[in-house]
This record gives structure tokens, sequence and C-alpha cells, in this order.
């Protein structure tokens, strides 16, 4: 079949970043027609050789408002052997925000491409310019029916969906902060109950396990996790001693009230020195590939493209030394062969990410590189 992987059975879930079209709440926050790309602009070289900004092949500053951006971008997967996009999901007790890309897909019903979507369900703040304690939306979970029910109205639409990406028939929801929802046992299990009333064979919900280290009582309905890469393995203390030894203290600051976490962020943001993070690429890569999920929950690996924050954090970046397609491609697909040994009910792997550009990770053609990063998956999935 190809030269690395007989993958037939893999499906690569690509992560599906939605801020590159204007809304009216980001025109407040932070100036008329503002979108993602205006962080992407801005990005410049920390040192020399630095890979900033990243400009996208021929210019392509795409408005994800229009019809059409949805359908290039899902020709471009289905040709390099993406399987379908997961689409972060953004829910404030009833307000959502940056939604036009899945309701395009939820209204164009011809569109040929599984999708699912990740409730990334945190507070926004204006952390980008450095200013964590300003909250602009706060995220809350109120443990009542009538604001699980709201929320189920409108998950139910992509639910219904034939496209909608599935496990034994149940179509798959993610969840990035499970810690954060009071009562998440009792929501989940009110959502199955309503699905299965609405005709479905149930639910398949999945946690996206990154920084978070969920109790286990957290995670009792949940039915798989997925490795949100890298900093799920950058922060597993097999990586190095010293994450080791600090890992007590990271959990300790992960269980913390949220607004004790921002008053941190901001006293780290002001009044400690400012500097670049530097992370090796293929260590990392090496630690995604040999790591074994927890054996008392389900779990689906994860694979990252790149990660450089700079035109977000300028220089309170994050950045892997030595990425590449090579790298990516060599890496990828050590990890594709290690698929048959998992025995998971999909061989699903979730890629970080199909377009986040402003964190440097992303499949989409750039100036620099192309189509490499793409026809690399193409490589080892075939």
């Amino acid at each position: 079949m190809n030269p690395i992987h007989n993958s037939q059975h893999t499906k690569l879930i690509a992560m599906y970043f939605p801020q590159f079209h204007a809304i009216p709440e980001n025109d407040a926050w932070w100036g008329k027609g503002f979108t993602d790309w205006d962080n992407v602009k801005t990005g410049q070289a920390q040192f020399e050789g630095h890979y900033q900004p990243r400009i996208p092949l021929n210019n392509n500053y795409y408005d994800q408002s229009k019809l059409e951006t949805l359908l290039w971008q899902i020709d471009l997967a289905k040709e390099h052997g993406v399987y379908g996009f997961c689409h972060y999901h953004y829910w404030f007790d009833g307000r959502q925000l940056l939604e036009t890309p899945t309701n395009t897909m939820l209204q164009n019903k011809a569109i040929d491409f599984p999708f699912c979507l990740s409730w990334a369900n945190e507070t926004w703040s204006r952390r980008w310019d450095g200013r964590d304690h300003h909250i602009l939306i706060k995220q809350t979970h109120p443990p009542t029916k009538e604001s699980w029910k709201r929320h189920y109205d409108y998950l139910i639409k992509a639910w219904q969906d034939p496209r909608a990406i599935k496990v034994d028939g149940k179509p798959v929801f993610v969840i990035y902060r499970p810690l954060k929802v009071d009562k998440i046992n009792e929501m989940l299990n009110y959502w199955r109950e309503l699905a299965v009333k609405d005709g479905l064979p149930g639910l398949y919900f999945i946690f996206q396990k990154g920084y978070e280290l969920p109790t286990r009582h957290c995670l009792e309905s949940f039915d798989a996790a997925f490795q949100f890469q890298p900093f799920e393995a950058v922060y597993s203390p097999a990586l190095n001693e010293q994450s080791f030894r600090n890992w007590p203290l990271y959990k300790m600051f992960r269980l913390m009230p949220e607004y004790i976490q921002e008053v941190f962020r901001s006293l780290r943001t002001n009044y400690v020195r400012r500097k670049l993070r530097f992370h090796d690429y293929d260590r990392v890569w090496q630690q995604i590939v040999e790591i074994r999920p927890d054996e008392t929950l389900t779990t689906y690996p994860g694979a990252f493209v790149d990660w450089d924050n700079s035109a977000r954090y300028k220089d309170r970046a994050i950045l892997f030394r030595g990425a590449s397609p090579e790298s990516f491609k060599k890496w990828f697909g050590k990890l594709a062969e290690t698929m048959p040994q998992r025995n998971l009910p999909e061989n699903f792997i979730f890629l970080n990410a199909w377009n986040e550009w402003s964190e440097g990770t992303y499949l989409e053609p750039d100036e620099r590189y192309g189509y490499q990063y793409l026809e690399a998956v193409k490589h080892v999935l075939g």
C-alpha cells in the first residue's frame, strides 16, 4: 500500500480552530475585524533563524465565514488522507462563540466529511497580551438540568448528523477540562438519556488529556481519553527528572480554583523575567511514540505538527527545536506503526492541528514548506 504503514483503518482526526472570521465580541475586545490572522501577521523572529512570521501559501489569509473556505479545507484534507475534523466548540451557558464554521457544516449536508466537536470549556482572558487577570468572558458550568438541556439542544444537531464521527454507532463528543464541570457525571448521563430518547444508541465521551490531571471520579462517565500533544508528553513525569520532581506542585496548581490560577499566571507574567522556553522536537516525539496509555481508560494517541506560539506570546513563547516535515513524517510514521497493537475500538489518532497558525501547529500549506506536512500525512496513511 505505502512504504511506511498498512493504515487502511487508521483515522486521523485533525483539531480544527475556528477563529479566522470576525465576530462582534472580538471586535469589542481586540478591535474591528479582528481574527487570529492578526496575531499571525505580527509574529517576529526572536533570534537568528527563527521561523516567524508564519505566512500561508499564496498569502491565503482566508475567512472561515465563507463556504468556499470550508470546502477548500475539506478537499485538501481528504486529498491528503485526513479522516475528519474535530471542531473546537465554545459554549458559555447558552452563549456560543466562533460557531460559524460548525454551523456552515451543519447547514450544508452535501459536504462529505466526518466531524466531531471538542468543548473548549475555559474562561477567556487577555492572556495573549499578558493581562491574565482581565476576563473577557467567564466560563461557568451551572449544575442544573435547565443549563444542560440548553447545551444539549444545540449539540444534538451535530450528534444526529450522519457525518458525525462515531464509535460503535455512538457520536463522539470531546471535553477539554472535565474537572471544571460541576456534577459532570450527572450531566453526561443526562445527555445520554436524552440522546437515546432522540433515537441514538448512546453517546461516546472523550477526555482531551493535556495539562489537566482530573480525578478518577471526574472520568467515571467517560468512554475514553485522547493524548493531546505535545504537552501531554512534555508534562509527563517520564520525560525528565526535573518535571518528575515538580509534578506534585504542578498537580496542586491545576487543582486550585480557577481565579487563584489566574492570580499566579498574572504574577508570572508581570514579575517573572520574560524568556523563551524550548523543547526538543525529536525527544518529545520519542515520548509520544513510546508512551503507553492508562490501562483503566481507553486511550487514543495524539500527534502534533510543530509548536511555536511566539505569534501570540512574543518573548514568553514556547518553541520546539528540530521541527521539520521530514522529522514529522518519520515520527508520525512510527506512531502509525503502533496502532495495530493498541486494540482500540476505532484507530483514531488526534492531530494538533489542522490550522492553529498562531501556535505554529498546522497542516495547511505555508510559504516555507508548501504542502510538505500534508504530503507527509499522505505518505504515512496512503
